[in-house]
Order: C-alpha cells, then sequence, then structure tokens
C-alpha cells in the first residue's frame, strides 16, 4: 500500500476488533496499535479514571496524530477516539468534546477510515473483561456509535460481525479501503 492510511476499528465489545486488526495487519503488512494503557487507566490507583483518559485524549492522542501526519506512517489502532466519544457518554464519564471534535477533523484531514463493527443482537453477551457491560449496555454502546457515525468527518464502515466469518470481515475492509 503506497498511500498512507489511518484504520481504526471500533464498536462494542465482544463484536471481534482484536481478531479484524490482527488479521487486517498480517494481510496488508500494516502495523496495528491498541493502547495497553486503556485497562490501566480502569485500574489505576495513581489517576481517576476520568482523568487517565482525558490525559490521553488532549495530551498523547494529538501527538500520536502529529507523528502520523508527519512520517506518512499507516497504522491500524484498534479502537480510537470514537471510542472515547461513545463510552463517556453511555457510561457517564466527563470527557472533552471540544477535543473530540477536534480530532475528528484532524484524523479526517489526512483520509482516516473508521470500520464500526457491530452485532444485530447483543442478547446474551456479556464483556469478558467487565460483567457490567452486558447486553443492555452493549445495545446502548452499538446506539452511540451509529450516532457517532451520522455525524463523524471521516468515512465509515459499519461492518456486521454476526457471523463471525474473519475472511469476509477483512475483505469488505479491504474493499472499502479500495486497496
Amino acid at each position: 500500500m503506497a498511500q498512507q492510511r489511518a484504520i481504526m476499528v471500533v464498536g462494542p465489545d465482544m463484536c471481534g476488533k482484536s481478531q479484524i486488526v490482527a488479521e487486517l495487519s498480517r494481510i496488508t503488512g500494516i502495523p496495528s496499535f491498541k493502547a495497553t494503557s486503556e485497562h490501566d487507566s480502569f485500574l489505576s490507583s495513581r489517576t481517576t479514571r476520568r482523568e487517565a483518559f482525558l490525559n490521553q485524549l488532549r495530551y498523547a492522542d494529538p501527538r500520536v496524530f502529529d507523528v502520523l501526519k508527519q512520517t506518512g506512517y499507516s497504522i491500524i489502532f484498534d479502537r480510537a477516539y470514537p471510542c472515547e466519544r461513545v463510552y463517556s457518554e453511555v457510561l457517564g464519564r466527563t470527557t472533552d468534546h471540544l477535543m473530540l471534535d477536534h480530532m475528528d477533523e484532524m484524523w479526517a484531514s489526512i483520509d482516516a477510515r473508521i470500520v464500526l463493527c457491530h452485532r444485530s443482537s447483543y442478547a446474551g453477551i456479556v464483556d469478558d473483561l467487565d460483567p457490567n457491560l452486558d447486553h443492555h449496555v452493549l445495545n446502548e454502546l452499538h446506539d452511540a456509535y451509529f450516532e457517532f457515525a451520522k455525524t463523524t468527518k471521516c468515512k465509515v464502515l459499519k461492518l456486521n460481525v454476526d457471523d463471525e466469518n474473519l475472511d469476509r470481515e477483512v475483505s469488505e475492509i479491504l474493499r472499502f479501503l479500495e486497496v
């Protein structure tokens, strides 16, 4: 792939995002990134969850964008700023909406693509790391992601993952990326 690609794979928990990212990275040769600080932010006693996510959004995320824009490197994100927007809304967590809007404009300026993984139903599904994320919360997250998809300036692929067919999912993403 000769041109820069910034790809964000997002969606409610238990949609297979990490598996999709790993396979897409293997096929395209584009490195992937998943913030290990994501779970640390929930488990850390040094800062509150609010502070951790806000600090990452305000300071780390713009720097990451800057590095990618200046170098032209490609990357596949396993979660990104859309997740902060959606999860803060659904979970009632304080966030910085102005910075989220700014991030959306920045990523759109380099033609970042968002792959929104979703299911038709979350009945009987509970997150493997946080049992509070049951099917009710997953449905709320789903709805919030679809609302986000209406407002983002980035191009969005809504990828249904009901059949858990990794080959089909990656093929759809590659067509979306025009590879």
